[in-house]
């Protein structure tokens, strides 16, 4: 007999988010400016897109495994007297054994199992016909900067000034390697790759750079 994955989601309700209470403490997770900033914005720009996740203790006390900042940037947006927030937002019930069961939770929703490359979220953004400017002060993804992705959506120049850009400025990509083996093992590879993929493209070396 095969294992059985059952649910523990127990209902979804508008609860008193200011009444929340926290397993996790203060320091638990560390949030900069810029990722406060982003949370504001996703929030003013979205509205409130995603419930929060929560456990009713045997004393009535909620308490909010996923949620917390979100929590504080709403009382912060609200202090600044330019924005309202309803009383009540949509939560996720729990079934958790205890305390210690629901503190289990919270590392699990803290957790990334995956992430997003550069290179996904640039085609995602294309396929789907997404605006950047507006969505990068909005989204925060782990290990991605997007400031070094502005270029890439840049409106396209014309075929003749592109010509001209490549012939007068072109666009060259160092490499520095930190060993003679590494230099003869990305040179075979990077030789395989212009003959293939970049026709018109060369490399030269010089040193302990490629």
């Amino acid at each position: 007999m095969s294992n059985k994955i059952s649910t523990r989601i127990l209902k979804t309700d508008n609860i008193n988010w200011r009444e929340l209470q926290f397993i996790q403490q203060d320091d638990f997770k560390e949030i900069g400016q810029w990722a406060k900033q982003r949370l504001k914005h996703s929030l003013i720009y979205n509205d409130f897109v995603q419930p929060f996740y929560v456990w009713q203790a045997p004393d009535k006390t909620i308490y909010c495994l996923d949620g917390k900042h979100r929590v504080v940037m709403l009382e912060e947006l609200i202090a600044t007297g330019d924005y309202n927030v309803p009383d009540e937002l949509p939560a996720i019930f729990i079934d958790c054994k205890n305390k210690q069961d629901a503190a289990l939770l919270v590392l699990v929703f803290s957790s990334t199992y995956a992430k997003v490359t550069q290179q996904g979220l640039y085609e995602f953004i294309s396929i789907n016909d997404i605006d950047f400017t507006e969505i990068k002060e909005t989204i925060d993804l782990p290990g991605l900067s997007l400031e070094t992705m502005k270029d890439w959506f840049l409106p396209e120049p014309a075929e003749n000034d592109l010509i001209g850009l490549a012939k007068h400025n072109p666009i060259t990509l160092k490499i520095t390697f930190q060993s003679k083996e590494q230099i003869a093992t990305a040179e075979k590879l990077i030789k395989e790759i212009l003959e293939e993929h970049c026709p018109g493209a060369y490399y030269s070396m010089s040193g302990g750079e490629l």
